[in-house]
């Protein structure tokens, strides 16, 4: 049971270390295997999910999995399409509505192959998500009702209440009593916006703004320790964190993007795609806070 600023020696491996506070981060992880953007996403940051998107020259059916180190590649999706919803995790992932056409299809992966769920109800894209193959939660769009929201069962969609904020390239995390929608662009006109709304799993309140008024991003977490990073217009690698109330700016990504996904924790989350130009490129975050580190070695 260590406490920050002891100091010890290892005689056999001649190493010091020390407890203490290691700074939050972002550190290269591997690439997809192919570039990607308006993708969606699933899972953590050692497990990961990622399916659909744009590829040149359009949409993809392509599902990677990722195991902390690199990406492999899954069942494909049975409909083609970029701008859909992820929530859940590698091994029981989904995949819901979506763009070009625009798409009513909820998928479901087992860790291997995509079968069909219940429809969604009615066409949608630039949505946000979040929650679990059977309790999953939709929110926003750029397709009427732009403020609504809609809550899975696992085999079908019932609307849930409004948000207060119409929104469409919105980011969510959480669960689908504790949802989380985070900044935006207004439908319509479609500024960008900085509004925080939480979901109790019947009707949504207003929580702290973020600090950058942005749409595209990416996200990751629950309601009480969530995540916010990319994303803009401009584009910005910026990160932020909330505790449920207030967001506070941390370590930003090396590589601006934004139409990127997201997975994973408040201390271990995922970032990979993104654009303008569709990337490869993976991060992945370390939330700091306590840790043994090493000083060095004789």
């Amino acid at each position: 049971a260590p406490f920050t600023g002891q100091v010890w020696y290892n005689s056999t491996s001649a190493t010091v270390k020390y407890f203490g506070v290691q700074a939050a981060a972002w550190s290269t992880g591997g690439n997809m295997g192919t570039a990607t953007q308006n993708l969606a996403g699933a899972g953590t940051q050692t497990a990961g999910l990622l399916f659909g998107g744009n590829i040149a020259p359009g949409q993809t059916n392509i599902t990677q999995e990722y195991n902390g180190s690199s990406w492999t590649n899954g069942g494909n999706l049975g409909t083609a399409r970029y701008s859909s919803v992820g929530f859940g995790t590698q091994t029981a992932g989904t995949c819901v509505a979506g763009a070009s056409p625009f798409s009513t299809a909820t998928e479901e992966y087992n860790g291997s192959s995509w079968t069909n769920g219940g429809a969604f109800p009615s066409g949608n894209y630039r949505s946000a998500g979040c929650g679990t193959q059977t309790a999953g939660l939709y929110f926003g769009g750029s397709e009427s009702p732009f403020d609504g929201t809609f809550e899975y069962n696992g085999s079908s969609w019932t609307a849930g209440g409004n948000m207060s904020q119409t929104r469409k390239r919105a980011v969510g995390f959480g669960t689908q009593t504790a949802g989380t929608a985070v900044a935006g662009a207004n439908m319509p006109p479609g500024s960008t916006i900085a509004n925080t709304e939480e979901y109790n799993g019947s009707s949504w309140t207003n929580g702290g703004n973020v600090n950058t008024a942005k749409a595209g991003a990416a996200g990751a977490g629950l309601q009480t320790a969530g995540l916010f990073f990319g994303g803009g217009f401009p584009i910005v690698g910026n990160t932020e964190k909330y505790d449920g109330s207030s967001w506070t700016t941390t370590a930003a990504m090396s590589l601006a993007r934004r139409y990127l996904a997201g997975a994973g924790t408040q201390t271990a989350a995922l970032a990979f795609g993104g654009g303008p130009s569709a990337t490869t490129a993976t991060e992945e975050f370390s939330g700091g806070g306590p840790a043994t580190l090493t000083v060095g070695t004789d």
